[in-house]
This record gives structure tokens, C-alpha cells and sequence, in this order.
């Protein structure tokens, strides 16, 4: 039984080229490294770069696409889910529905594989290794991490370089941002 209940969202097109087992596991070990409750949920979806293009346009305000945007969850005050929680145990009717719906959910990880690919292959990364290090870097958005300021960004690519080594990935060149800006939203 997996620890984490990962969804998963790819445009047809784009299945061959997605390593969906090392992607599920990456995010997975991220989340365990983090002690997330098991259970804890997400969705990746994997689509073109008009898709993400828009979703950046319309959250971030930059019409450009990018690589991954992180989306996290607002959830339920805990004292609430704890309560909907006793009254699904204790209802007779759809109480393993109700609890199911009340599993933890950080957010949505959305990333245009085109533009991923276009990336890759400029910064001389492995498809699959680019993949992994953006479901890492989302992930990490999602449990609060951020590269908005010096201490911030070293925090967030420490941790990432721990996860990815620990992936099996050493050997990528990942550039530090700006302060205050970011990758998301640069064009090729």
C-alpha cells in the first residue's frame, strides 16, 4: 500500500515521455522526508505549455509559460477536520467516502513537459532527471518552502540537492534565481 496518494493528470500525448513510477516516488520521499501524514495527498498533472501558460497568466500575472507552477491546498482548520472525521466514523452510511474526502491535501503539481523539454535539453539534463528535480522543487513549494531571498533559496536547494541525492540524482546543474523572481515565467 503506497504511504501517499499521488493523482496523476498527463495529456495522452505526453505518457511515453513521463517516468510516472520515479516521479510518484520522488514526490513520495519528499513527503516522507518531511514526516507528512500518511495518506497526505496531491495531484501532478503533466500538460502542454498553453495550458500552464494561462494557469501563470491567471495566478501570477506573467503571460509566459514555465516549467512547473506549485498550487497548495487551503485546507479545512485541523479542529474542523477532526470533527468531520468523528462524525464520519461514526456514521453508518458513507463514513470510509467522507474519510477518504477528508485526507490531508497539500495542492496540485502542474508542469508543460514541452517547455520542460526545451529546459533539458539547455541545461544538458535527462529528460527524466529535469522531471524529477521539478516534482522535488513543486513539492517543495507545497510544504512552504520558497527562493524569494538568499536564506530561503540556500534552505530550498539544500533540501533538494539531500532528496535528489538520495534519488540517485548528483550531477545537475540547477541555476540559483534571482531574488524575488524566479524560473517560472522566463521564455527560451
Amino acid at each position: 500500500m503506497n504511504r501517499y496518494t499521488i493523482h496523476t493528470d498527463i495529456r495522452r500525448a505526453y505518457r511515453a515521455l513521463v517516468p510516472i513510477k520515479q516521479l510518484k516516488a520522488a514526490i513520495s520521499q519528499t513527503l516522507a522526508a518531511h514526516n507528512v501524514p500518511h495518506g497526505t495527498a496531491l495531484t501532478l498533472v503533466v500538460t502542454d505549455d498553453e495550458t500552464v501558460r494561462q494557469l501563470n497568466q491567471q495566478h501570477r500575472g506573467i503571460d509566459a509559460p514555465t516549467d512547473i507552477l506549485s498550487f497548495p491546498y487551503e485546507p479545512f482548520p485541523q479542529t474542523m477536520t477532526e470533527a468531520m472525521l468523528v462524525y464520519a466514523e461514526s456514521s453508518a452510511d458513507s463514513s470510509a467516502d467522507l474519510a477518504a474526502e477528508l485526507q490531508p491535501y497539500l495542492g496540485d503539481l502542474v508542469i508543460a513537459l514541452p517547455y520542460t523539454q526545451r529546459r533539458a535539453a539547455a541545461l544538458g539534463h535527462a529528460l527524466a532527471d529535469e522531471l524529477i528535480l521539478l516534482v522535488v522543487h513543486g513539492t517543495l513549494h507545497l510544504l512552504g518552502y520558497d527562493h524569494d531571498n538568499a536564506e530561503n533559496q540556500a534552505r530550498m536547494w539544500q533540501k533538494q540537492a539531500e532528496l535528489l541525492a538520495a534519488l540517485g540524482i548528483t550531477n545537475l546543474n540547477v541555476p540559483q534565481f534571482t531574488f524575488g523572481e524566479s524560473h517560472e515565467g522566463t521564455t527560451d
